[in-house]
C-alpha cells in the first residue's frame, strides 16, 4: 500500500473520530441531540489532506485543512518536521504505529503564513513556506 494512501486512511480516521468526538451529547435527552447530529454530519463533507510532495517548498491551506507532508520511505524513520508558528500549524511526526507507516503532517489551526521545516535523518533541510487563508 503507498505512503500517501496509507496516509490518506490515517487522516480520514482521525477525522472521523473527531467528529463523533464533537456529536457526542451530554444533554439528558439525548435521543433527539443524537438525531440532529446525525442528520448534520450526514450531509458534511470530508475534504482530503493537502499533499505536500518531496519536492514542494510552498503550499497553501485553509484554517481547518490537514497537512500530509510526503517523506521518501527510507528517511521516514529519522525524518522530523517542525515550524516557527504553532499558533497556525499543529504538526505530528511521522513513523511507523501499529505496523502502519505515516508520513509527518498537521492541522492548520489559524490564518497566516508559518514555515515548516523538514530535517532528514542526515541533517538536510527542507524548508515549506505555508500560506494559510480562512
Amino acid at each position: 500500500m503507498s505512503r500517501s494512501r496509507i496516509a490518506a486512511i490515517a487522516v480520514t480516521a482521525a477525522l472521523g473520530a473527531v467528529l463523533v468526538t464533537g456529536c457526542s451529547s451530554s444533554s439528558s435527552s439525548s435521543a433527539p441531540a443524537t438525531s440532529a447530529a446525525a442528520t448534520s454530519s450526514a450531509g458534511a463533507q470530508m475534504l482530503p489532506p493537502i499533499i505536500i510532495e518531496e519536492s514542494a517548498t510552498e503550499a497553501t491551506a485553509k484554517v481547518g485543512d490537514f497537512l500530509d507532508i510526503i517523506v521518501n520511505e527510507k528517511d521516514l524513520a529519522g525524518t522530523t518536521v517542525s515550524t516557527d508558528n504553532t499558533d497556525l500549524v499543529e504538526l505530528t511526526q511521522g513513523g511507523e504505529k501499529d505496523g502502519a507507516v505515516f508520513n509527518p503532517g498537521g492541522k492548520v489551526l489559524a490564518a497566516g503564513t508559518a514555515t515548516i521545516v523538514v530535517t532528514k535523518p542526515d541533517s538536510t533541510k527542507r524548508t515549506i513556506t505555508v500560506t494559510i487563508t480562512e
